[in-house]
C-alpha cells in the first residue's frame, strides 16, 4: 500500500508537470487570419440595394498637406437613385484624424447630399489613406458605400512630438515642476513656439510665496524657436504650499488654460501630492 506522503510528493508534482507539457504547445500557436477575412475587414460586402446611393467620385486625392496646416475639408457629393428616401444613420472612419460631418435628413429619390470629411495632419506625417464608411437605414452592420481618403502629410519642420503639452501657440515638454521641501534647486521646462506669431511670455508673480521665483527666457519667442521656462525654489525664503499654480501671460488664454503646476514634496504632503 502506497503511504500518503508519496502519495503527495510523486502524484502531485506528476501532475503539474503534465499541466504544463498540456500547456507547452499553446504558447507557440497563433491565429492565422485567412486573406478573405483581412479583405472583407478592409472593403467590406455592401448592403443590400446599396446601389442607390450613388456618388459623384468614392476616392479624393488630397495631394500634400503641411503638418502644421490648418485641418482641411473635402467633401462627397451622392444623389439617391432609387426609389425610396435614404437616411445615413452613421459614419465610420479608420482614423480619428478624419472627421465626418453629415446631415441626418431622409433624401428622397433624385435628391442630392454630401459627406464632408475634416483631415486633421498634426502628428500624421507621411502617406495615407483614410476609409469612410456611410450606414444607412438598408443595413445595421453592411455599409451602403466605402469612401477613401489619400494623399500625403509633410512632416513638420518643428518637431512638436516632443513637446505634449499645449498652452496655446505654446508648447511645453512637460506641464509641471516638482521640489523636494528640504532642497534649494532650479527647474526648467523646455518650450517650443507652435504658432506663426511671436510669443512674448510673461509670469504673473503676484500670487507667488517669497520662496518661488520664476522667469521665461527669451523675452520674444520667435515661430519655431525654443524657449525656457525657469523656477527658482528658496526653502529658506518662507513655506509653501503643496500645490503652486503658475501663470502664464501673453498667450491670449485664460488664466485656467495657461497654467504650469509647482508641486512641493513635504513627508506630510507626500501621499497627497502623489495622487
Amino acid at each position: 500500500m502506497l503511504h500518503n506522503g508519496f502519495i503527495r510528493y510523486v502524484l502531485i508534482p506528476l501532475g503539474t508537470a503534465a499541466a504544463l507539457v498540456a500547456a507547452r504547445p499553446a504558447r507557440g500557436q497563433f491565429h492565422i487570419v485567412p486573406r478573405e477575412r483581412l479583405d472583407s475587414m478592409a472593403q467590406p460586402a455592401l448592403a443590400h440595394g446599396a446601389q442607390a446611393m450613388r456618388f459623384d467620385r468614392t476616392r479624393i486625392e488630397t495631394g500634400a498637406i503641411g503638418e502644421d496646416d490648418a485641418p482641411k475639408s473635402f467633401v462627397f457629393t451622392w444623389r439617391n437613385t432609387g426609389d425610396k428616401p435614404l437616411v445615413i444613420t452613421r459614419v465610420k472612419t479608420t482614423c480619428g484624424c478624419a472627421v465626418p460631418t453629415c446631415g441626418k435628413r431622409p433624401v428622397k429619390p433624385g435628391e442630392t447630399d454630401s459627406v464632408t470629411v475634416t483631415y486633421h495632419p498634426k502628428g500624421h506625417p507621411g502617406s495615407f489613406v483614410r476609409k469612410i464608411f456611410i450606414f444607412t437605414q438598408l443595413a445595421e452592420n453592411a455599409p451602403s458605400a466605402t469612401l477613401e481618403l489619400a494623399g500625403e502629410v509633410i512632416p513638420s519642420a518643428r518637431p512638436t512630438y516632443a513637446y505634449p503639452h499645449a498652452r496655446g501657440n505654446l508648447l511645453l515638454k512637460q506641464e509641471e515642476i516638482r521640489f523636494d521641501a528640504a532642497e534649494r534647486r532650479s527647474e526648467s521646462i523646455e518650450c517650443l513656439n507652435g504658432g506663426n506669431d511671436t510669443l512674448r511670455v510673461r509670469i504673473d508673480t503676484r500670487i507667488l510665496p517669497p520662496c518661488i521665483r520664476a522667469e521665461f527666457t527669451p523675452a520674444e519667442l520667435l515661430p519655431g524657436e525654443v524657449g525656457e521656462l525657469t523656477v527658482r525654489f528658496d526653502p529658506a525664503a518662507g513655506k509653501a504650499p503643496g500645490r503652486i499654480p503658475l501663470f502664464l501671460r501673453g498667450l491670449g488664454l485664460q488664466p485656467g488654460q495657461s497654467t504650469v503646476m509647482i508641486r512641493i514634496a513635504t513627508p506630510n504632503n507626500d501621499s497627497k501630492t502623489a495622487e
